[in-house]
Parts: structure tokens; sequence; C-alpha cells
């Protein structure tokens, strides 16, 4: 008779067979996403949802690695969460023929991707840390990646815009150049720990290099939050992956500041025709015209703790239009918030507890906690630093909402741990 451990062999050469083609095209699909969402939004969404499909064989056939680290489940979980409650939510209060169905709609495509994430995440955690090992390849193709839409930022400019920084701002292929903003912050920082991931003596000034290529991009979209978030991130950064060289730390610095100037000078005209914006909203402002970027963004943070304070336990986008209108007619200052009912209010944890209440709230407070304990215990500088580009630009803006940029934050969450360096991945399994 056939001894039957030579057919228990086989099935098993099989089975690991198959689990390895998995994995690979769960890596590829990854990439592919990240490669793509600043190009093509729905084409990047339809790539994460076919990794999402191949995460769910690679969470099972890993599973004995989350079932010995429960912690490595807290992120994915508080994700799920908060991705449910907005879907939920648009399941309850979204109505028929809604003028608002566009905004109800951003809000479900940021659920579902940040529901999408969260098995992602998890299928990421679960996979062994000498896989990732072997996964170099995904280094170069982000930091390709980031270099490829650098150039296309610049391309844009010379020829969409006429090579006049003052009068275009870069969208690459996102609607708004804002969200593009933020699009690159995350890459950026991405290809960043991707190029310290880097072994030789090269890799510290090709870091600054990449630097102020990027610093470049990001300028080019004219976003004043993001000219002024990224440089302190990238800098974190660095100064994280080399808190124990201090001789390397001083140099550094050095060149941060020179390569900053350097790299800003082109654009000097675009940073201060955004500084005398800045400056002359804030005058007007305290004159009580919100009708100004800067002064709406403080009357939509004031709309949306009044509204909250009104439905502790939630609204939909109607009562609160109706509500906000009413409040603006004894409190003018709230006049600026009412251009921008149809969307959200540019503030993430505002917006939350202006629609969710205080459920919606603690979820998010809740998803922010999660994500800096899990950068914190694992000591995971590159999950830190895009979880403060998430909380920073959340609290400017809303990154958790709409198609691309809640996708492009989620993919940045998902590579802080496939860019995780090996070594210090090694102990968040112990």
């Amino acid at each position: 008779m056939p001894d039957s451990s030579i057919f228990s062999r086989h099935d098993n050469k099989r089975k690991d067979a198959f689990f390895t083609v998995v994995d690979g095209l769960f890596l590829v699909g990854c990439l592919l996403s990240l490669a793509t969402v600043l190009i093509n939004p729905d084409q990047a969404v339809k790539v994460f949802i076919f990794s999402t499909v191949l995460s769910f064989p690679v969470i099972f056939n890993n599973r004995h690695n989350l079932l010995k680290n429960k912690k490595l489940l807290m992120l994915p979980l508080s994700i799920f969460a908060f991705g449910l409650m907005q879907i939920i939510w648009v399941a309850i209060f979204k109505q028929q023929g809604s003028p608002f169905t566009a905004a109800y709609r951003s809000y479900q495509n940021g659920g579902k991707n940040l529901i999408f994430s969260a098995f992602m995440i998890a299928a990421i955690c679960s996979r062994h840390a000498l896989f990732f090992c072997k996964d170099r390849i995904a280094q170069y193709v982000t930091i390709a990646t980031g270099l490829g839409l650098y150039c296309w930022a610049g391309y844009q400019l010379y020829t969409v815009g006429s090579a006049n920084p003052l009068a275009y701002r870069v969208p690459l292929g996102f609607e708004f150049a804002t969200g593009t903003a933020y699009a690159l912050t995350f890459i950026a920082l991405l290809a960043s720990q991707a190029i310290l991931n880097l072994r030789g003596i090269l890799v510290i000034p090709f870091y600054f290099i990449h630097f102020a290529l990027s610093a470049l991009a990001i300028v080019s979209t004219q976003t004043r939050a993001a000219i002024l978030v990224y440089p302190v991130l990238c800098v974190a950064l660095f100064l994280l992956n080399y808190r124990h060289k201090r001789k390397v730390l001083f140099g550094a610095f050095a060149s941060f500041v020179i390569l900053s100037l350097a790299a800003l000078i082109p654009l000097k005209p675009v940073l201060e025709q955004r500084y005398i914006e800045f400056k002359n909203d804030l005058i007007a402002y305290q004159g009580d015209n919100s009708n100004t970027s800067i002064g709406a963004r403080f009357a939509m943070q004031k709309a949306g703790l009044e509204t909250g304070k009104l439905k502790p336990w939630g609204e939909s986008l109607e009562q609160r239009s109706s509500t906000l209108i009413d409040l603006e007619k004894s409190d003018p200052s709230l006049s600026g918030a009412l251009l921008y009912l149809n969307v959200h209010l540019h503030n993430e944890v505002m917006d939350t507890f202006s629609l969710k209440g205080f459920p919606g709230l603690i979820l998010l407070l809740l998803f922010y906690a999660t994500a800096v304990y899990v950068a914190l215990k694992q000591k995971n500088a590159l999950l830190l630093v895009v979880t403060g580009a998430i909380i920073a630009y959340g609290l400017n803006d809303m990154v958790l909402y709409s198609k691309g940029e809640s996708l492009i934050s989620m993919l940045a969450l998902c590579f802080s741990f496939i860019l995780f360096p090996c070594a210090m991945r090694e102990q968040s399994y112990e």
C-alpha cells in the first residue's frame, strides 16, 4: 500500500504553493493600488478590493500568528468599527432623492475603504517578519512611485499650468489639489522610509534629495497645511530612525534646513502669496467675516461643535443643514460654514461629532489612540508619522471621507507595516 505520509507531504506542498501564490498576488495588489491611487483613484479602489478578497486566505493561513498575539488585531478592529459606523449612519439617514446624495456617497465610500483596510492590515500583520524581509521589491516600487509622481507634478505644472505656480494648483489625478497634497504627503513618507531601509553610504544623501523633490511637488499644490506639516513629519521620521546615532543627527538637521530653503526658493512667490492670503483671511475673520478660506474653516469648526451639542446621538445632513441655517441667523460668524453644507465641515473631529454624535466621536478618537499606541508599542516610526499626518490633516480637513482621500490614508497605514524594518518587526512578534 502507498505510504500515507507521501500523500500528506504532497498535499502540504500544494497547499504551501497555493498560499505562496496568494501572498504574492496580495502584495502585488497592495503595490498596484499605491502606484495608481493618484493617477486613477477609481481603478485603484478596484485593485484595493481585489487585494481585500485575497486578504481572507492570507489571514486564514496565518491565523496562528494573530491568535498568539491578539494585540495585532487592535488597529484593524478600531478601523473596522469606525468604518462600519459610517456605513450604518448612511443606511439610517440617507433618503431617496436627497440633495445631499453625493455627500452621503462620499461618507459611504470612506466607510467601505476603512472596512477593506481593516482586513488588509490584519492580513499584513499576520504574516511572519521573515516573509517581509524578502519583499525588497516593495521598497523599490514605493520609491519609484514617489519619484514618478513628483515628475508628473512638474510635468503638469509646466504644461497644463504654463509654468505659472501662482495661477495653477497641481491636481495630478485627484479632483482637488488639496487632496493631492495630502496624498503626496503619505506617499512621500512611505518612500522616505523605503529609502532609509536601504543600505549604503548614499542612503542619507538620497533621503535629502528625495525630501527636496517631494517638498517641491507638495508646494506646487499650494496647500498650506501640507506645506507646513510635511517637512515636520519628514524630519521627525528621520530623527526617529536615527535617534540612536547622535553624530548623524546634527549634520542631518543642518542639511534639512539648507535643503528646505533651496527647495522652496523656486516657489518663493507661491509661499508669499499663500502667506498674504492667510494673513488677510485672519484679519477678515477678526472682523466677523468668515467668508474666506481660513475664516470658513473656523466657522465650520464652530458649526460642528454647536450642531453636535444639539444632537449628541447623531443626525442627518438635512437636519444639520437646517439647524446651521437657523444658528447663522443669530450668529453671523457662522456664515462661512454655509458654503460647505453640501459636503463636509473640513474637520474630521467636528464633522464626525456633528453627524454621528458621541458614538462616532468616540470611535474616531479610539482609532487615533489605537494607531498611536500600536506605533509606540512596536516602535514603528513610519506608523507614528503616518498617524500624525492623518490626525493633523483631519483637524484641518477630512482624509477619511470620499474615495481617493480615504484610500490613500488607509494604504499609508498598510504600508506602514509592510515597510516596517524587519529587525523591528521580529520584536513585535515576541
